[in-house]
């Protein structure tokens, strides 16, 4: 990717910087109504230097301050004039920070434990700030939660945080804000990033330890740790993980013998860690008070985590494994958060939750039949915010447990997830499950429910009723024996509706659009609407109308999706006058009616054949239609006439009727200026439509950009208007795919638009020949924008046309051509664009790689499969840019380039089941390389000392699969390059030790050892102690020795933070 120049910003005008000055500090452009305080304001701004973010925080410092004379002190501080000694904070931001009132001080340099550039959630920092003792009750009684926003507000508004751009609900500071708290609190926080600290530090005197998690952190990261003993936190950033991000692994070191001597440990944060047990000594942390271990193994906790009576928080979220919680959780008095948030394992809670009266947090509360926690549990718990789940309400068997309401005063709770089990057929959840319902009836002021598997043939009144007025989100799922819906269309703040898998609902009948409804729109804000898997859904009755009455319900629902309702043949409603996207799928029944539908941008339609449009008014903004399987659709239905040239994206896939694309009356055939009709269109995608044997041949829509045509058995001939004729041509298309064609032998004549930038041609068994236009003529100016070719699968092309191919190509791709001719320096001369080739499978197009030669741009090569390589030839490379050289099954190719040490660029080389290479080049391997992977290459048996593997002295990663006659490894004679980060060997049939020569690689964090049988021993020294990962496996006579706590070298590898030792079979 090229790269622009430097672009400096200037420092803003004294006018503009003034005007920013006084939005901030007096929320206006000017100083109109504080004539007194102008003049101490411009002299402010003055020192700001044009600097935007010095403006906004001393006028937030100023916001709150109207006294000429306060103005007057911030204008002469001293601060303006200190000298900078070593630090480069801003005047203006140290002065801001000086007259911060001393709880927001504390609250503020506390935040030096992020990175620059770190997002953190609001939550979760009034909680650390919670832990760390920094929120004062006032005389007000306040929430120390509440507390902790107004400290934050204050904050935000004085610029010291800036809401995320990317992300709403998280915070980060500027880079000179981060530089100002790293300053102010370098003598109590730390933030480990690897560098070497400065000399003179006192280990002793931090109390804030951060660092950012690594996917291997080792002991020598935090040996730091043993000194710093009045540490009060100890967190692993991010703190809030991506579901899909990869795991890490710590080391037993931190948790055995560092974690348990940090006494005064209040902040404790291992997030995102493969750890899956704690020791039992985490009980003796007394004074924890914020406990995180968010996506990690963990399966149980220790009793022990009973003693920690000072813990606040103990967050949960996404432990996988998590199966039960410990008895003594009931001690934790203090306890405000419990987040079991995606803890499917868990089944079960200890009795006596209900003692935990501060918990605020609870995010999931499992009702139990016959032992643990009951329903009743939940009455006690009086300030409960944000969401809860409430599963296993299926074993709520006794009546008089339902008598209560349990939810309906938690006024700050804003989330209600009902969960009755797994399947609401089971016998347990129909006879007591309304009584149990309507004891959950929520406080008015909740915002979103949803309910799982009820089991009852009718929900309560109060789901749908006056007093949920404030409901915008609810979710019904499987609750397969109610018979009705709700009167939903009468809550007032409704915005997004699910209905799933309701099997007895036959009709939607007028309740549910609610009563009144002559005087209001039922669902009057509705914007997201869902039915899914309806089984037996045949209808909905729409309130009663006169005929010259409007349409009425639904008024501003944006988006409508039904799916899978077979038996559902109810047209839908005429008038959905701000529907922007239409999703029907699998209703076989459901017939189409007239609509408008003004704002409609995205309409799809599958499985569905009677919805096909036959007419449609106002569909004036539609962008994208998709129709997929709807097998009596013969043709597109002269509706599509109508369309004023939105349309950009059409795709139709797997419809087996269609023999046309238009019609025209009764001709399958559209004339040119009516398919200009379509004058938008950029996307034409259409896909297994086995009865499509030709296309039109005519014009096209003159803004198509890409065209994909996948799956036609029978199509013989392509459309010749994707060619070029002459001079003339009205197809600009820039991406063309053809795949699955097997009756396809030709392409038309011409040559391809000179628009086109990307050809794939694919799976197209009878093609015979390319199109001459492909090709570039050698006394032709470059006309051509193709930058990437791909054929793959196609066995009866032979040739390239005469000529060569475009100068513009950047990427050559072509795999199993069978016959396909050699490339040569006619096709491929000094190429200045190609920077990728992969071929694949192709015995005679790279017999011999002259032609490649002088691909000056060249980065990446890959060839495989290619029989007929047998040499490369002798002559000098010159390929400056290659970065990745990889070949693999070439079974008669003997050796490598001689000159493969002059390619300087690259980086990755991999050879791999070339059975025939007998050794490397004399000259040694390129010098620059970052990785080189060797596998089965079964005649190279010269000994690896040989490969000068010493003099690669950037090298990374190393893979040795197969081949070298080793005993030991590294032996005696073998240098290894010591920037080596990893080690692969596999199929060392006679490798029986891995050697003490391991122990001079410092930078090794990954060792993995594969099939090797007679693999016996480690080194008795020890591996080196950067390894993070060590991966044994099918090599038996090692396994037993390894085992965990009771092998003999597992003491030398206990410390390691991931450890597999596996059998074939993959047992540990």
């Amino acid at each position: 990717m090229a790269s622009c120049g430097t672009y400096h910003l200037r420092e803003l005008a004294d006018k503009d910087c003034l005007s920013l000055f006084t939005r901030h500090a007096l929320g206006g452009s000017d100083f109109e109504g504080h004539p007194n305080l102008k003049t101490f304001g411009e002299e402010i701004v003055k020192k700001c230097s044009g600097l935007p973010l010095a403006a906004k925080t001393l006028g937030g410092l100023l916001r709150t301050k109207r006294n000429s004379d306060e103005w007057e002190d911030i204008m002469n501080s001293k601060i303006w004039h200190l000298p900078e000694k070593g630090n480069s904070i801003l005047p203006a931001l140290l002065l801001s920070y000086h007259h911060l009132p001393s709880h927001l001080k504390r609250c503020f340099s506390y935040c030096a434990i992020f990175p620059k550039d770190y997002e953190f959630d609001k939550e979760e920092l009034i909680r650390l700030w919670k832990a760390e003792g920094f929120l004062h009750h006032t005389k007000r009684k306040k929430q120390m939660e509440d507390i902790g926003i107004e400290y934050f507000r204050d904050l935000w508004s004085r610029s010291f945080f800036q809401q995320s751009t990317i992300n709403k609900n998280r915070y980060a500071m500027h880079d000179l804000i981060n530089d100002l708290a790293q300053f102010v609190s370098k003598e109590i926080c730390f933030f480990n990033n690897g560098d070497k600290l400065n000399d003179g530090v006192k280990l002793e005197s931090f109390r804030h330890f951060s660092f950012l998690r690594h996917q291997y952190d080792v002991s020598k990261r935090f040996e730091m740790l043993s000194q710093m003993t009045s540490l009060r936190t100890l967190v692993a950033l991010p703190i809030h993980m991506l579901p899909m991000a990869a795991s890490s692994f710590l080391t037993n070191t931190v948790l055995q013998q560092f974690v348990p001597k940090l006494g005064c440990l209040r902040v404790l944060s291992l997030n995102g860690y493969c750890i899956d047990e704690l020791p039992h000594r985490i009980g003796d942390l007394i004074h924890l008070r914020y406990f995180n271990l968010s996506r990690t193994s963990i399966k149980s906790l220790p009793e022990s985590v009973g003693s920690l009576f000072n813990l606040q928080t103990l967050i949960l979220h996404g432990c996988k494994n998590l199966t039960k919680l410990p008895r003594a959780i009931e001690n934790l008095i203090d306890l405000c958060v419990l987040d079991l948030t995606d803890t499917d394992s868990l089944k079960e809670m200890p009795m006596q939750i209900g003692n935990l009266k501060n918990l605020k947090v609870l995010s999931k509360f499992i009702v139990q039949r016959d032992s643990g926690s009951g329903i009743k549990e939940l009455k006690g718990l009086l300030h409960l915010r944000k969401e809860i789940s409430v599963i296993g309400l299926e074993n709520v068997v006794d009546t008089g447990e339902a008598r209560d309401y349990v939810l309906k005063d938690k006024n700050k709770l804003e989330g209600l997830h009902l969960q009755w089990g797994h399947e609401s057929f089971d016998h347990r959840n129909g006879e007591n499950g309304l009584p149990v319902f309507n004891m959950l009836q929520p406080h008015q002021d909740i915002k979103r429910v949803r309910v799982a598997c009820y089991g009852g043939t009718k929900f309560p009144s109060w789901l749908g009723g006056s007093s949920m007025a404030n409901i915008a989100d609810i979710n019904l799922s499987n609750c397969r024996n109610v018979m009705s819906l709700p009167a939903l269309g009468r809550l007032p703040s409704l915005k997004k509706l699910s209905i799933t898998g309701m099997n007895g609902v036959k009709r939607l009948d007028f309740e549910f659009f609610g009563d009144n409804l002559r005087s209001s729109k039922p669902f009057p804000v509705l914007e997201a609407l869902q039915f899914q898997n309806m089984l037996n859904w045949e209808y909905w009755c729409y309130p009663n109308k006169r005929p010259d009455e409007e349409d009425r319900e639904f008024p501003n629902l944006r988006e409508l999706m039904i799916h899978n309702c077979p038996k559902l043949y109810q047209k839908l409603p005429r008038y959905l006058p701000s529907l922007v996207k239409l999703n029907i799928k699998g209703c076989p029944n459901m017939a189409y009616s007239v609509m408008s539908l003004p704002s409609l941008l995205d309409l799809s339609i599958e499985d569905c054949n009677k919805m096909v449009p036959r007419s449609m008014v106002d569909l004036t903004s539609l962008t994208t239609l998709r129709i997929k399987r709807v097998p009596d659709l013969t043709c597109l239905p002269n509706v599509f006439e109508q369309f004023p040239g939105a349309l950009k994206h059409l795709i139709l896939s797997n419809c087996i009727g269609l023999t046309a694309l238009w019609q025209k009356g009764n001709e399958q055939e559209l004339e040119p200026n009516e398919l200009h009709c379509l004058a938008s269109l950029e996307h034409l995608r259409i896909e297994s439509c086995s009865e499509l044997v030709s296309f039109p041949e005519i014009g096209f829509c003159p803004k198509l950009k890409r065209l994909q045509l996948r799956d036609f058995p029978w199509l013989k001939n392509l459309p010749c208007w994707i060619m070029k004729q002459g001079e003339l041509t009205d197809c600009l298309i820039e991406d063309l795919e053809i795949e699955e064609c097997p009756s396809l032998t030709s392409f038309p004549r011409g040559i391809l638009p000179p628009t086109l930038k990307r050809l794939k041609i694919q799976d197209c068994i009878c093609l015979c020949s390319l199109p001459d236009g492909l090709m570039q003529a050698d006394n032709n100016k470059n006309t051509f924008c193709l930058e990437n070719l791909e054929i793959i699968s196609c066995p009866s092309l032979v040739r390239f046309p005469h000529g060569r191919l475009p100068t513009s190509l950047k990427m050559l791709k072509i795999w199993e051509c069978l016959q396909l001719e050699p490339l040569s320096d006619r096709i491929l001369p000094n190429n200045a664009s190609l920077e990728y080739i992969d071929i694949w499978n192709c015995p005679t197009l790279i017999s011999s790689p002259d032609s490649l030669n002088n691909l000056k741009c060249l980065m990446e090569l890959i060839i495989g499969n290619c029989q007929y390589l047998k040499y490369f030839a002798e002559i000098d490379l010159s390929l400056p840019n290659l970065r990745t050289l990889n070949i693999s099954n070439c079974a008669n190719l003997k050796s490598l380039p001689h000159q493969i040490l002059n390619l300087t660029s690259l980086l990755y080389l991999t050879i791999c089941n070339c059975p025939c290479i007998v050794s490397f080049p004399k000259g040694g391997l390129p010098p620059n390389l970052l990785s080189l992977e060797i596998w089965d290459c079964e005649q190279l048996k010269e000994p690896i000392s040989n490969w000068k593997l010493h003099t690669l002295t950037s090298l990374k990663d190393l893979s040795i699969v197969g081949g070298p006659d080793l005993v030991s490894f590294p032996d005696e004679k073998c240098l290894l390059p010591t920037t080596l980060v990893s080690i692969y060997i596999a199929k060392l049939n006679n490798l029986e030790s891995l050697s003490i020569g391991l122990l001079n690689l410092p930078s090794l964090e990954e060792l993995e050892v594969v099939d090797c049988p007679k693999l016996r021993s480690l080194p008795r020294e020890g591996l080196p102690t950067t390894l993070g990962r060590l991966r044994i496996r099918n090599c038996s006579l090692l396994k037993d020795q390894c085992s965990r706590d009771k092998g003999e070298y597992w003491p030398l590898i206990a410390s390691v933070p991931c450890v597999e030792i596996q059998s074939r079979d993959g047992s540990e």
